[in-house]
């Protein structure tokens, strides 16, 4: 089960297996683009814009984005909890549609 929820203003995907919570940046590092709609199969996440499919397990690209854009450090920004405040690993960002900066 997938669930968009949002943390310090962020869109946070929180992805449920097995009784265990795995949290992700709602966004495509490729083009920081939203992953709201993306389709889940199995333990991944299909970005809906260039197709990048990424492990809802361990946020490593399993299929590179189809675009002439390389995707540079192309993997899921985890979301973890330290006394109750979240604690992004990487740089976070609000996940934008083309032409709307």
């Amino acid at each position: 089960m997938v669930e968009i929820i949002t943390i310090d203003g962020y869109p946070v995907l929180v992805y449920e297996k097995d009784g265990v919570k795995y949290y992700w940046l709602a966004g495509c590092p490729h083009k920081k683009r939203p992953l709201s709609e993306g389709k889940v199969l199995e333990d991944k996440i299909e970005c809906p814009f260039h197709h990048a499919v990424f492990s809802l397990i361990t946020g490593e690209v399993v299929k590179e984005p189809q675009s002439k854009t390389p995707c540079v450090n192309c993997k899921l920004i985890k979301v973890t909890f330290e006394g109750g405040r979240a604690k992004f690993e990487g740089e976070p960002f609000i996940p934008e549609l083309p032409g709307k900066k």
